[in-house]
């Protein structure tokens, strides 16, 4: 009688030499492979998952980004979260260039130190054309940012945006409004963005644009 076949959480924690490719993988592949969950999601939230010394390599984030972007086991990937690990635009750059990573619908990259110039160069990647949920908190992105994300010729499929604490400001927020790319939202964060005009508001609230807008969030 065969062997009940082990699932992906089994192969990685039962001892077996992660799915026979232990002697494959460096330490820090092996943190990796831990943090796919189910083949489906891959979940890094802090950089010190990698850190043995209580402090952050200097190179941390592009370093993490190459390990990603051509690592094959991210292949079935439908979710990408990383969060607190200093990408910075050249990370992202890193990963939209991926020979393996495929076309997730869920991405979150919060806290990354983005800026408008890593947004720029996410709004560009057609890697991610398929997402529909998106979450950009905390990346210091501005009003150029935001009309890069509005005029954006990949992320049309998007239906969840959260900007909170960024400074998109009534301009940014503007953009959006405006946005023609954007018109699958139906639920908007932007709090904690500096939008302070009663017709910046209105105009989202009435966009004829974003028609599907369920859920709104300005504070």
């Amino acid at each position: 009688m065969q062997d009940k076949l082990k699932n992906w959480e089994e192969l990685c924690n039962d001892g077996e030499n992660y799915a026979g490719e232990g002697n494959n993988l460096s330490p820090k592949e092996k943190i990796l492979f831990e943090n796919i969950k189910d083949k489906k999601v891959l979940k890094i939230q802090d950089a010190y998952l990698f850190s043995k010394t209580g402090k952050i390599e200097e190179n941390h984030g592009c370093e993490l980004a190459e390990m990603i972007a051509h690592f094959p086991f991210v292949k079935t990937i439908t979710s990408l979260i990383i969060t607190h690990n200093r990408l910075g635009p050249k990370g992202l750059k890193i990963l939209t260039s991926s020979p393996v990573l495929p076309k997730v619908n869920y991405l979150h990259l919060g806290s990354n130190d983005l800026g408008n110039e890593g947004i720029s160069i996410l709004a560009q990647a057609s890697i991610f054309s398929e997402v529909t949920t998106l979450n950009l908190e905390c990346n210091g992105i501005t009003a150029e940012g935001a009309k890069a994300l509005a005029e954006s010729p990949y992320l049309t499929k998007v239906e969840h945006l959260n900007l909170v604490d960024n400074r998109v400001g009534d301009a940014g927020a503007m953009a959006i409004s405006n946005s023609d790319n954007l018109s699958n939202l139906n639920y908007l964060h932007l709090g904690g963005n500096r939008v302070k005009s009663e017709e910046v508001k209105s105009a989202l609230k009435n966009s004829p644009k974003l028609t599907k807008l369920e859920k709104l969030k300005i504070f």
